[in-house]
């Protein structure tokens, strides 16, 4: 594939007919609905300019191409999303935001620094796109959470910026907020699609404090009562009127409402956050590498669980694992070598067990210089892992 270039959008509240018309006049190839737009292009460009789209149609856009670029756009109103809130965080390079037409966007790049990723880890060009489409759905889900005060994601684009290089050593972090070590899918979605580094968050969420239950209905009743009556009776035709904005609106305003915290957090610079970053990545390797050993120990222990039953019903009748093997290998293929592998190696282990292991080694080493020519076999012999222990170190001898 020389080239491959993928474009989506999606909005919560459906398109009319004039915008779709709008949008089908931009692209004759993509699949549109009121909801959604996705493209692919293996030549040419789109037309359209995702960041017009977002400001007047979309509520996300997410773009990718197989060398590597890749962008998200999120928007939010700017009741919901006060421009001054969002630029604490994306103030510039691959993170940046502004305010048009009553909405607030947040524009998120990111471009390889590793020139041997594979492409095809993340995404499937060559088997319809259908892995491709599901990273919007679930990246856009996060701007809700945004909207409910969850500053996670704006977080996020703050460490991809210090990610990339972009911020100075002595630049403080903003707020950690609650939870970052617990993300739920759309955030880990997007940080993962943003290639944002696993241990630099790591290294972040050891100050974020645990998520707050959220506010109880006594809260929200006690809040509400402070507002006068011509000003509920607007939210509420607001709200029964269909305006999407009344709700996040609202929301944002009760937040903004609660006590402020009674301690000011420590804040650390980037530099202290980077160099953070090693000890997380040792910890990260540490802990998989003790779950690696421990999944081997598993697996070898359930392979001499399930051998063990192997060789009582063996021991019942050696020779008819014998008849067994020479049938086998009487077949044509190589398909058959696996069993083959399988018994040879319980033999061995019988015969261990058992105290006849001359006897074994002088019947195997006749197999051996009947069946040398067949270099699959004497391969998967060398390669059958517990099951043929007992046999690796004959064969050197014998082939």
């Amino acid at each position: 594939m020389s080239e491959y270039q993928h474009y989506q959008f999606v909005v919560d509240a459906p398109l009319t007919d004039e915008q779709l018309a709008e949008i089908r006049a931009l692209t004759t190839r993509a699949r549109l609905t009121r909801h959604s737009f996705v493209n692919t292009y293996g030549w040419g460009d789109f037309k359209g300019d995702p960041q017009v789209l977002v400001e007047t149609h979309y509520d996300a856009h997410l773009y990718f191409a197989n060398w590597g670029t890749r962008q998200v756009i999120l928007r939010w109103p700017a009741t919901t999303l006060p421009l001054e809130v969002a630029e604490m965080y994306c103030a510039g390079g691959s993170a940046t935001s502004r305010e048009c037409g009553g909405h607030v966007l947040i524009t998120l790049e990111s471009d390889p620094d590793d020139e041997t990723e594979d492409f095809h880890d993340l995404f499937s060009p060559d088997e319809g796109g259908n892995r491709d489409e599901q990273w919007l759905p679930s990246i856009a889900c996060a701007r809700h959470q945004v909207a409910d005060g969850d500053l996670r994601l704006l977080y996020l684009a703050w460490l991809l910026r210090l990610h990339n290089g972009e911020l100075d050593d002595d630049d403080l972090e903003p707020v950690v907020p609650p939870g970052l070590a617990h993300m739920p899918e759309p955030l880990a979605d997007l940080a993962s699609f943003l290639r944002i580094d696993v241990d630099l968050i790591a290294a972040a969420a050891w100050h974020s404090p645990k998520p707050m239950a959220g506010p109880s209905l006594a809260a929200h009743r006690a809040w509400i009562a402070t507002l006068d009556v011509a000003e509920k009776d607007t939210l509420l035709a607001h709200l029964l009127h269909g305006d999407s904005q009344a709700l996040p609106g609202l929301r944002r305003r009760f937040l903004e409402a609660q006590p402020a915290a009674s301690h000011a957090p420590v804040l650390r610079t980037v530099a202290e956050l980077r160099a953070a970053v090693p000890a997380q990545r040792a910890m990260r390797n540490a802990h998989q590498n003790r779950q690696e050993a421990e999944q081997r120990e598993r697996e070898a222990s359930q392979a001499r669980e399930a051998q063990n039953r192997r060789l009582a019903d063996l021991q019942r009748d050696p020779e008819a694992a014998w008849t067994r093997v020479g049938e086998l290998l009487a077949r044509r293929g190589t398909r058959h070598y696996a069993e083959v592998v399988v018994l040879l190696g319980d033999l061995a282990a019988l015969a261990d067990r058992d105290g006849t292991t001359r006897v074994f080694t002088e019947r195997f080493a006749q197999f051996i210089t009947t069946h040398r020519g067949k270099k699959a076999l004497m391969r998967d012999l060398r390669a059958g892992g517990p099951v043929t222990e007992g046999l690796i170190a004959l064969m050197p001898a014998m082939t």
